[in-house]
């Protein structure tokens, strides 16, 4: 019937899918963390930024002063930044920031180099403009140079630097001028020397009086060399603004024993508050003093659920869905669509409901989580658990461990940690938990103060804020790809409509989150119901049921709630749209052969047309694909 339906239609759909395709296909300037693009520049002045140093036409041999690409930006929360937020974008060697929009001040446009190795080193992750407004987190102990920490296993991490390192604590080093580099260090912080390594390029020549630190001749030659730039045009001039570049020395520089590419070697190491600079005599000419690694082991501190995405694919999901096939129609059970030679997979295994509604996406498929409503504790009430982390292998194998985080019926103890999320009036519902698209963050519903309404925690569930105080019912909360805005589905104009707003931070740590909706618009606006919202990866469109027609049917708007039309229309129901994570297809649940199936659809004229992927005698509903 669907089919049949598709075709006889096929003149309207036509025009619907050329009218949204067309737009669907084009992805955005900027990028976000799993749409696909991310190597694109999140805004333009990053590339102007890059360009100068690193671009093809005029870096020729040298090293990278930022990296080949970038390959993660995100709007992390900075007190005094638009709505608490501001525009990060992540290299191999640091990270940029657009702390003010309209700011285009200077030669960077303003454009600034964050604080990371300071951060690295002392563990407070500054949240504003005051260096004393800070999350403070344990000191990093990613090797500050070489392989990771696996094959690196003897390296100094940047924690071994907090001894003898300048952190808000007064420390200096006497000058040293003239004298050469024979000092080094070890994993466990401790200082001695090696004669044979004070070299003549060693010798200090420069002494930081604000700091009280000593730069090498290898280094202050490198950071005052000139050579090829583009500055509008390709000119001669100093590589960098080493000020901008580095920020002030933090540290002497100090030698010790690394593993580069897994060979053993000879490392002078500096640090600085922004970057980290490593001489190898060994290396070849033009590459002896490089930039530190330091966005990528920075990203491993703050991340360290994310995987590094500068050397993996995109992660790949497996198609979930809730089915009671295997239950005797009683309750749903989680399954798995089409790993190997399986066509489905049961992977939940519970006496009561269990329904996955999100992701926490990484790129290490070791790291992903799971975001599940079920009421495996209590029939009465629906709570979260996550499912983590989760590992696919070979045909047949779910690992996982299952965590509970919301506790509102009082049959157990509340979690561990510093911030538990218990509620005290024991009656409550949770449900629809969205994992922000760093991993960092849940957005959830729960009844606990009367009607559904929408709530925010950190990843470990402690002391939620309320974000909607609307009293009525909020539903099916998910985030914008940039972390920026949420959408989700609401009564309060007397039926079910698409609602997107903007979040704004007051606070954001690894203790907690205090967030307010801002800028909230109603995108659907009618008379009849519209349910289930899914962003798509680029953020640009959202999928969802309208019901305008009498029975639910797919349609599409776009971010700003123009309707790219019903994405189809058909005598049967097709409801809870996931997007593939490309944003080339949605999977769905649809009524067609009489019970609910999932089906999955190519959003393109070219692509593959509505395809049932499940056969059963069961019910299957509520599929979650990259979300």
């Amino acid at each position: 019937m669907f089919r049949t339906f598709f075709a006889r239609k096929g003149a309207a759909i036509a025009s619907v899918l050329l009218a949204g395709v067309t737009a669907l296909g084009a992805l955005p300037a900027g990028a976000a963390p799993f749409d696909g693009n991310r190597t694109n520049f999140a805004d333009e002045r990053f590339a102007t930024v890059w360009s100068r140093t690193d671009s093809e036409s005029v870096r020729g041999g040298r090293t990278w002063y930022w990296g080949p690409n970038a390959w993660f930006d995100y709007a992390e929360f900075y007190r005094q930044g638009e709505n608490g937020l501001r525009t990060v974008q992540y290299f191999d060697k640091a990270r940029m920031e657009l702390n003010n929009p309209a700011d285009r001040s200077g030669a960077s446009r303003g454009v600034t180099n964050g604080l990371l190795v300071k951060e690295l080193v002392s563990g407070r992750v500054q949240l504003g403009n005051d260096p004393y407004d800070t999350d403070q987190r344990p000191a990093a102990e990613v090797p500050v140079a070489g392989d990771p920490r696996s094959a690196n296993p003897d390296a100094p991490s940047y924690s071994s630097f907090a001894g003898v390192a300048t952190l808000d604590n007064g420390y200096r080093d006497p000058q040293r001028l003239g004298q050469r580099v024979a000092a080094t260090i070890d994993r466990g912080g401790n200082l001695s020397a090696r004669p044979d390594l004070a070299l003549p390029e060693t010798e200090i020549v420069q002494f930081n009086s604000v700091t009280g630190h000593n730069i090498p001749s290898v280094f202050w030659t490198f950071l005052g060399q000139k050579g090829r730039v583009l500055d509008g045009r390709i000119i001669n001039a100093p590589v960098v603004d080493w000020l901008f570049a580095m920020g002030l020395p933090i540290t002497d520089a100090y030698w010790t024993r690394a593993r580069v590419g897994g060979n053993e070697v000879d490392v002078l190491m500096q640090l600085f508050e922004r970057r980290v600079l490593t001489y190898v005599p060994s290396n070849p000419a033009g590459y002896k003093v490089e930039m530190g690694n330091v966005g990528q082991h920075y990203f491993q501190w703050r991340y360290a659920h994310l995987g590094t995405p500068w050397n993996s694919p995109e992660p790949q999901l497996p198609l979930l869905y809730a089915s009671n096939v295997d239950t005797g129609g009683k309750h749903w059970e989680l399954y798995r669509y089409g790993i190997g030679a399986l066509s489905a997979d049961r992977i939940s295994f519970h006496d009561q409901e269990t329904v996955a509604f999100s992701w926490r996406r990484s790129w290490d498929p070791g790291q992903l989580a799971l975001l599940t409503d079920s009421r495996r504790s209590n029939a009465q009430f629906r709570q979260i658990y996550e499912y983590g982390p989760v590992a696919l292998y070979g045909d047949n194998v779910w690992n996982a461990e299952i965590r509970r985080l919301s506790y509102t019926d009082g049959t157990q103890a509340p979690p561990n940690g510093p911030n538990p999320g218990y509620l005290v009036n024991n009656t409550a519902n949770e449900y629809n938990a969205s994992y922000s698209p760093d991993g960092t963050k849940i957005v959830f519903v729960s009844d606990r103060t009367g009607k559904p309404e929408l709530f925010i925690a950190t990843s470990s569930f402690g002391n939620p804020t309320q974000l909607t105080v609307s009293g009525c019912v909020n539903e099916s909360p998910t985030w914008s790809p940039n972390g920026r805005r949420i959408y989700w589905a609401s009564t309060c104009d007397g039926d079910y409509d698409i609602y997107r707003a903007d979040v704004a931070y007051d606070y954001d740590s690894q203790y907690g989150v205090n967030a307010r909706l801002v800028n909230v618009t109603n995108l659907t606006n009618n008379t009849t119901d519209d349910r289930f919202p899914r962003v798509s990866p680029d953020g640009r469109h959202i999928a969802y049921t309208s019901y305008s027609a009498g029975n639910a049917d797919l349609a599409l708007i776009n971010e700003t709630g123009d309707p790219i039309g019903p994405f189809f229309l058909s005598p049967a129901n097709e409801e809870a749209p996931t997007w593939s994570a490309d944003g080339t297809m949605l999977a769905y649940a649809s009524d067609a052969t009489g019970s609910y199936q999932i089906y999955t659809v190519g959003l393109s004229l070219r692509g593959p047309g509505p395809s049932q992927i499940t056969h059963n005698a069961g019910q299957n509903r509520w599929p979650l694909w990259a979300q």
